[in-house]
């Protein structure tokens, strides 16, 4: 992953998506476009998926990928933002790449995609930690939130 002034950079969170995508996430249609990036630094919500309301707010975003746009079946925007902390290095790679998944189930689930909506609620009865293991990333999700559980709240601290 390239990594520039030591620290993960919006391509790196993009390599990321494309690979769950790839590995994990193959059966889910992307059926408009999918943009990720840094939000700020926010210690309880680690990553969101919301439609792109205002184009001119993301235009950072889109440089580069109005032709990807034309090739689209919906021309609506969808967006990941992940928590600014997550560009810091001393968070291993996984912790990021685990809120992607999350998020990208949500994608898979309808919730802020053209898909059809599966859940009235995203989170109720543990959906999404339930389909990240019927995907195989159990193992990853444990790992990941054994981290959190024993990392984040020091983590954080030292970069306040």
């Amino acid at each position: 992953m390239a990594l520039s002034n030591g620290e993960r950079t919006i391509q790196d969170l993009e390599v990321m998506m494309y690979e769950l995508w790839d590995s994990f996430f193959s059966d889910v249609p992307r059926k408009n476009l999918v943009l990720i990036h840094f939000g700020k630094y926010s210690a309880r919500r680690l990553g969101s998926i919301k439609w792109a309301t205002n184009r001119s707010k993301i235009k950072y975003l889109m440089k580069d990928k109005e032709e990807e746009l034309k090739f689209q079946d919906d021309p609506r925007v969808s967006i990941i933002t992940i928590t600014r902390f997550f560009a810091s290095l001393s968070v291993p790679e996984l912790i990021p790449r685990m809120t992607i998944a999350h998020e990208m189930v949500h994608y898979a689930h309808g919730f802020h995609s053209p898909l059809p909506q599966l859940y009235d609620n995203p989170h109720r009865g543990n959906i999404v930690n339930k389909e990240l293991i019927k995907r195989g990333m159990g193992s990853q999700l444990a790992e990941a939130e054994e981290w959190l559980k024993q990392n984040w709240a020091k983590h954080i601290r030292m970069k306040k």
